[in-house]
């Protein structure tokens, strides 16, 4: 948290459509209007310049920037000039000159193909390619607005519009999806050679479609003994085509891990600007261990708000305290393959991990969901990367 950079995201709502097993801050824009496109970016731009002052460095200036991530929703339906004006601003609100890591999340699909050599003039230089699955009949179950093919003419549009590096993501455990099917998606994945790859299970997030349908009985899918095998699977398949797993869902080849996303795992300040964006707040005499502000998650009340010269936060900010703070610290680093290093968890809050958490390391070691070092150090066994849920239960 002490950490004298900041990161950038960007939360862009508009969707062609919806997915039904989707819970973020997303709306359906299957035609997005100019005016309201216009509208949105001017919103972002208030916020930005309303907010930038927190993340000023001990010495009253502006932290340097280490990344941009532009996400969503589908932040590639936007023009390429609205993006421009976006990553123009970020960066004349934060110093820095060094390399910045520029991320756009890309869904397949003719539109956002044509603009990919614009995005990549404008200084995108990460793109996340949302293709869920190499299979037609899995896309159409998750609701997906695109079809195999589209998706090998996007990743092949990424290469040829020269960006550095290409990150796809995979949805697995997905309704009527076997291992063999994924054993085959991840032949493809492969065979296109990405320099990462985001891998996640599907979840059932309560109030959407696909609640509803499990809830009647009508979502069919792979039992937890599938589940785990796909996840071994995934594990083993990615490793030896040359992939490192750096965090529980997150692979890359050397030198290609995720800036921006390592961010959140290693508790850096990030600001969150649109709907339904989260920021994480650098220390200060208010909150010594940071805060937490999360965004409304309505557009329209989003943008009066922002009109109104009010802040968009859905609530009070959320001001660490002591066991928050060691609570985070422990989980979200074992989510990393470093794990939780005891020095640096001592250096921040006095004592070693033991003195605050023995029991539940205790309880872990002997489940065999973690491994302990000689200096106190602890990461996620492997059996304890198949059940990370259970193990980060014990710290908050």
């Amino acid at each position: 948290m002490r950490n004298s950079t900041v990161g950038v995201y960007v939360h862009i709502p508009f969707c062609e459509r919806v997915c039904p097993y989707c819970d973020f801050a997303v709306i359906a824009a299957p035609e997005l209007a100019a005016a309201q496109e216009t509208r949105y970016v001017d919103a972002l731009l208030h916020e930005l310049a309303a907010r930038s002052s927190v993340y000023q460095d001990a010495s009253g200036s502006g932290r340097h920037l280490a990344s941009v991530y532009l996400g969503g929703g589908t932040p590639s339906r936007l023009t390429p000039e609205s993006l421009a004006r976006i990553v123009d601003a970020i960066r004349a609100a934060f110093p820095g000159d060094g390399p910045l890591e520029t991320t756009l999340e890309v869904n397949p699909s003719t539109l956002e193909r044509s603009r990919l050599p614009d995005f990549r003039a404008l200084g995108v230089n990460r793109v996340s390619v949302g293709v869920q699955s190499f299979d037609d009949a899995v896309l159409k179950r998750l609701g997906r607005a695109h079809r195999v093919e589209e998706a090998h003419q996007t990743l092949a549009a990424c290469r040829a519009a020269g960006f550095p590096a290409i990150s796809l993501d995979l949805l697995f455990a997905a309704p009527g999806q076997r291992l063999a099917g994924l054993e085959s998606d991840l032949d493809r994945a492969l065979e296109f050679g990405p320099d990462h790859v985001s891998s996640y299970e599907l979840t059932i997030e309560s109030g959407t479609p696909f609640a509803l349908a499990a809830s009647r009985g009508q979502l069919s899918l792979p039992d937890e003994d599938e589940a785990i095998a796909m996840m071994e699977t995934i594990e083993a398949r990615l490793r030896a085509g040359g992939f490192e797993r750096y965090e529980i869902s997150n692979y890359a080849r050397p030198g290609f891990q995720a800036v921006h996303n390592r961010r959140y795992w290693e508790r850096q300040p990030v600001l969150g600007l649109g709907v339904g964006a989260f920021s994480t707040e650098p220390p200060s005499a208010a909150a010594p261990f940071g805060a937490r502000v999360s965004n409304v998650r309505d557009l329209r009340t989003y943008l009066d708000r922002i009109a109104q010269r009010r802040p968009p936060a859905a609530g009070p900010t959320e001001v660490f305290d002591a066991d928050t703070a060691r609570g985070e610290a422990a989980f979200l680093a074992l989510r990393g393959s470093r794990g939780l290093l005891a020095a640096e968890f001592e250096s921040e809050f006095g004592r070693l991990p033991r003195a605050f958490f023995g029991p539940a390391i205790d309880r872990l070691l002997e489940a065999g969901l973690l491994d302990e070092a000689g200096g106190g150090d602890l990461r996620l066994s492997a059996r304890g990367r198949l059940f990370a849920d259970s193990v980060f239960a014990e710290f908050v």
